[in-house]
């Protein structure tokens, strides 16, 4: 029996998707992109001014692409709040030492978005 997993890379966001595919026929599965969050080649969304306040739908979500969601997508769902909230202080760790995303660091005004949205309360 070959194994699921060794087709799939999570360090690429072109890899083949392991057993955790979720499939847009499965009308109880969940879709595969949202509207709100963008896809590999788009831009993230315009990031807040300081002074702004921070929210997961508006400002967080939106900075991950459907690659890194398929990227992590074994151990959690980006697109998820719960998921990120309850990960946050690791993600923000990750972040900042530039090991996530696996294709290359964010800029620094990202890592201050999600650091900001950390630190002030986690806003859904």
């Amino acid at each position: 029996m070959t194994d699921p997993w060794a087709r799939r890379s999570r360090f690429s966001p072109n890899a083949e998707r392991g057993p955790d595919t979720r499939s847009e026929s499965d009308p109880e599965s969940a879709p595969l992109a949202p509207a709100s969050s963008p896809s590999d080649d788009e831009p993230a969304a315009p990031l807040r001014g300081d002074d702004e306040p921070v929210s997961y739908e508006a400002d967080i979500k939106p900075l991950f692409r459907e690659g890194d969601r398929r990227s992590m997508n074994f151990t959690f769902d980006l697109w998820s709040y719960d998921d990120v909230s309850s990960r946050a202080a690791g993600i923000l760790e990750r972040l900042e030492d530039g090991s996530m995303p696996c294709d290359g660091a964010w800029p620094a005004a990202q890592v201050q978005t999600f650091r900001r949205w950390t630190e002030t309360g986690m806003q859904r």
